[in-house]
């Protein structure tokens, strides 16, 4: 070929002026929804058409996407919680809507496809408030970017509909309301406020259309690239829809993620011989390696000699030209004497307008010249033809594992890329599922991206939750090396679920990746020995601490749970503050503090965390631990029940059962019940069967009030034996049995019932005998110790003010001994030895010293703790 050496001294030139590429740590998260075909009004036309076309351009925008196309509102629920579990650590968050939406009062709701608003409850079972949503996002991101193609009439025949409390009259509403915009927010319209947006004759409707046509122009800003949409769908509805927007942001955002400049070889040195023929220079393929077009400006040309192409073409300064040509530019070193050396410069420019300058010398050769040592050469192309087939072989071997939640999982630790240099090898990515985000270095990979192969031990993929379902895979072309052209390998990616999130995740955490399982259906053991594997492999996530956690508390390790639960709130783990302030508000295993717990639900409750917004909500409401605020309360219970959480369901249908807090409906009180049993939910259950019993807006059943009681209690309802043991009593659907009914009242006691325990001792106190009076007695502290401020707990109280003081003092005294104590002989006579007893017991137990009846709670409560009670099903 008659070249004497290869290039020598490789450098890559990274020019520092232009923004590197989007990273892992500056994650876009985006939920895109599409509903039209909807199934009891007017259905549409371009919904799920125009968020396909969103996803796509927003995946090219390096946006990680949560798509939902024709969601009821259970699917509703759970994709919005996918999005909200995504954006854990996004930085932008961005939610698009196309579909059906209403104006109620001053607030706009988004509707699944299964929506009736056939009474004038369903509001809130059957929507999603769009204002709650953005304040989830604000909770977990800096920036935030909400699109709505959504401004159509209102198509529902109700004249009015509940929203908590407020009845708002529809007649023929239009469009949608401004939202309330809060500092870093970009809010679009597919039209002004209270206007109509058109669904569109063509594949999409004008607004989304327009902005997919837009979105990835490198040089429109968001605020420009609205101006530009406004533009374009004015003119295709001539004029009948005027898109708005609403800023409040106070940085600029572009779609078009800021690209890495191109990547060339600073300095290329060749030798050539001095000869009258065409040799080539070799100069390495300039890279951008985000993909696109490439063009190589030739700034200086050689003052001897010439450039051609291959053919013979001449090459003149200032000529543009691809930048692959470089690659086969060849020098014609007429005039050029040995030991001259020539200079070539060149600028290469990409399609977003970054560049990178580089010059290659070439230097004449002796006559004599010896052949340079290409060994460094030849080790390099013989290391890479050995990474190549290390990596065809590994492709072929099967999936790669992922655990979903738990950050960028490695692909190839293991490859040999040692003392292979970043040089002109590349690796370039084919395909990626759209499940999947592959990354190099922190860099976000797309299809035409490019990296270099001595990153592959830095490649990694982050599954998307949810995807755990089936196998994923990307593809990639290897780079072609002696002997062997251009090869493409497939990998394939399977997803996985850790089985400590599989076995242990809470419902409704935003934190975690599953939906997960309800208290009673948790296996403790099983939990233990899963989340403590997952911990050991991923200590710095608090997910698995608090689901740990959760395991401890099923099974009544009362201090070993609240252990992990303060761990993993000192972690970040958001709901892991809820159920610490649950103990704190019960008093499970921890001094009660009503005011701690509040604060501990107000936090969780900013990031959305429904059994936050639950707990919150009924501490304003009652006034527990907070200053008392009914409608602020409720307020959060509404937006408990958006998100599908049944404990809501469950209080507010017994506040309009019993007129509490708010106006008595015994209609909306059965409307919510049976949305919490239709769910599952053992309380839910319960509540039905307390309307058949009762016969309270159903007809009175006796026999379906006892299958829906047995229903709760077989769930592990604490309060279901005290129902059935009161039909047993009352001879209700079954036959009297006061025995029975003892039986049924002492189990849900030792679940943690106050009713349970007092009814237990009310039925004990129709009995002579001194057990019997003792029993009472621990059965009436029992009602007070597991629930103080219970109504039952009231009556307790006073009627163990009244019992005898010896019994009291001989339960006392039993229950010190059972625990490990010696109060001496269980006399009734408390003296020294019970007082020192006392006094142990209240310094090893940590409880806050006490004496009188107050001392004897202390004790029974103890005690029924040791026996652990499942405190996680209150």
């Amino acid at each position: 070929m008659g070249l004497l050496s290869l290039p020598v001294g490789v450098a890559l030139a990274f020019p520092s002026t232009h923004a590197s590429a989007q990273t892992e740590d500056g994650r876009r998260v985006a939920l895109v929804i599409g509903n039209q075909d909807y199934q009891h009004v007017t259905p549409l036309d371009n919904p799920v058409k125009d968020t396909t076309e969103i996803a796509r351009i927003l995946r090219e925008a390096d946006f990680d996407v949560t798509i939902g196309t024709n969601l009821n509102k259970k699917d509703l629920e759970q994709v919005v919680r996918r999005f909200l579990r995504e954006l854990n650590d996004g930085d932008t968050a961005l939610f698009y809507y196309s579909g059906h939406a209403l104006q109620v009062g001053d607030a706009n709701f988004i509707l699944p496809v299964d929506a009736k608003l056939s009474s004038q409850y369903d509001l809130e079972f059957e929507s999603l408030k769009v204002s709650h949503l953005l304040d989830y996002m604000k909770a977990a991101s800096s920036l935030q970017i909400v699109m709505l193609d959504a401004c159509r009439d209102n198509p529902f025949e109700i004249a009015s509909l509940f929203w908590g409390e407020e009845e708002y009259a529809l007649g023929k509403t239009r469009g949608l309301r401004r939202i309330p915009n809060k500092l870093g927010t970009f809010i679009s319209y597919a039209t002004r406020p209270g206007q109509v947006a058109y669904d569109g004759k063509g594949p999409m409707s004008p607004f989304t259309s327009s902005v997919v046509e837009n979105a990835l122009d490198p040089a429109l800003e968001i605020k420009d690239l609205m101006t530009k949409v406004r533009d374009d769908v004015v003119r295709k509805t001539g004029g009948q829809q005027i898109p708005y927007e609403d800023s409040t942001l106070v940085t600029s955002f572009y779609f078009v993620p800021p690209k890495p400049a191109p990547i060339v070889t600073a300095h290329h040195r060749v030798s050539v011989p001095a000869s009258e023929e065409p040799v080539p220079i070799g100069i390495p393929e300039p890279i951008q390696p985000e993909g696109g077009w490439l063009k190589a400006t030739l700034t200086l040309l050689p003052e001897k000699g010439s450039l051609t192409l291959p053919g013979g073409q001449a090459v003149a300064e200032g000529d543009v030209i691809d930048a692959a040509q470089l690659a086969s530019l060849e020098f014609v070193p007429e005039g050029a004497q040995p030991g001259d050396v020539e200079l070539i410069s060149y600028e290469v420019e990409d399609q977003w307008g970054g560049s990178a300058s580089a010059i290659a010398s070439i230097t004449v050769a002796q006559a004599e010249a010896p052949v340079q040592d290409n060994q460094a050469d030849e080790n390099r192309t013989k290391r890479l033809a050995a990474l190549l087939a290390w990596l065809e072989d590994a492709a072929s071997k099967g999936a790669v594992d992922a655990n979903i939640g738990v950050g960028a999982v490695p692909v190839y630790p293991a490859a040999p890329v040692e003392d292979l240099p970043a040089t002109s090898d590349w690796l370039k990515v084919v395909s990626v599922d759209s499940d999947l985000q592959l990354s190099s270095d922190s860099r976000l990979l797309q299809a035409g991206d490019r990296f270099p192969v001595s990153a592959l031990a830095t490649l990694t993929v982050r599954p998307q939750i949810g995807s755990e379902r089936e196998a994923r895979k990307f593809a990639l072309e290897l780079p072609a090396v002696e002997g062997k052209s251009a090869q493409t390998i497939t990998q394939i990616v399977q997803p996985r679920v850790t089985q400590c999130d599989r076995l242990a995740t809470q419902p409704f955490d935003l934190q975690a990746v599953t939906e997960g399982r309800l208290a009673n259906d948790l296996d403790a053991a099983a939990v233990d020995a899963a989340c403590a594997e997952a911990m050991a492999a991923y200590p710095e996530i608090g997910r698995f601490v608090f689901q740990r956690g959760r395991g401890a508390f099923a099974e009544g390790n009362l201090q070993q749970a609240i252990g992990y639960f303060e761990q993993a709130y000192q972690m970040g783990h958001v709901r892991a503050g809820q159920v610490l302030g649950r103990m704190y508000f019960l008093g499970a295993g921890i001094d009660r503090d009503r005011k701690k717990a509040v604060e501990l639900y107000r936090k969780a409750a900013e990031r959305g965390d429904a059994y936050a917004l639950h707990s919150l909500g009924m501490a304003e409401i009652k006034g527990e631990g907070t200053a008392q605020n009914e409608k602020d309360g409720l307020q959060k219970l509404l937006q408990s029940v958006e998100a599908g959480h049944t404990f809501s369901f469950n209080a507010i249908g017994g506040f309009y059962l019993n007129g509490q807090h708010v106006e008595e409906n015994v209609d909306r009180a059965v409307y919510y019940y049976n949305r919490s049993a239709s769910r599952n939910d053992i309380y839910g259950f319960l509540n039905v069967g307390t309307l058949y019993r009762d016969g309270k807006g159903v007809p009175q059943d006796y026999e379906a009030a006892l299958g829906w009681f047995k229903k709760a209690h077989e769930g592990g309802h604490p309060a279901a034996g005290t129902a059935i043991g009161l039909l047993y009593y009352n001879g209700q659907g079954v036959e009297k049995d006061d025995e029975e009914a003892t039986r049924w009242f002492r189990e849900s006691a030792q679940r943690g019932d106050p009713w349970g325990a007092y009814n237990t001792a009310w039925m004990l106190g129709q009995k002579d005998g001194e057990a019997a009076g003792q029993d009472r007695v621990r059965m009436l502290a029992m009602a007070v110790a597991v629930e103080p401020s219970s109504q039952a707990a009231e009556q307790a109280r006073e009627a163990l003010g009244e019992a005898r003081k010896n019994l009291k003092a001989k339960v006392m005294q039993q229950t010190l001994t059972d625990l490990g104590f010696d109060p001496g002989p269980v006399d009734g006579q408390p003296g020294r030895k019970t007082r020192e007893a006392l006094a142990d017991f209240f310094k090893s137990s940590g409880r806050s010293p006490s004496d009188g009846d107050e001392a004897l709670i202390a004790l029974i409560k103890h005690q029924w703790e040791q026996d652990r009670p499942r405190y996680d099903l209150f």
